[in-house]
């Protein structure tokens, strides 16, 4: 098993700031979503299931986009 770390931004909240409109966090994001925040993953098999676990916290039909993936241990 290894520990990963993810950043992760949100699409929706990027192009609407960036357009200069004001983002609604009455949505239940962020909009510190504009810019990739990092998270870890902690104790996946693969890059795969990070990738899985990630979709099912920061859905992709909700503007999540994750953005880079790193290993920064592995686990014994």
């Amino acid at each position: 098993m290894s520990d990963y770390e993810i950043g992760v931004y949100n699409r929706k909240v990027r192009e609407t700031i960036r357009n200069g409109d004001e983002w609604n966090e009455d949505t239940g994001i962020s909009a510190d979503y504009e810019n990739t925040l990092y998270f870890p993953i902690r104790n996946a098999a693969s890059i795969e299931e990070v990738e899985r676990r990630a979709a099912k916290s920061f859905p992709p039909e909700k503007g999540y986009v994750i953005d880079y993936i790193k290993l920064v241990g592995r686990t014994q």
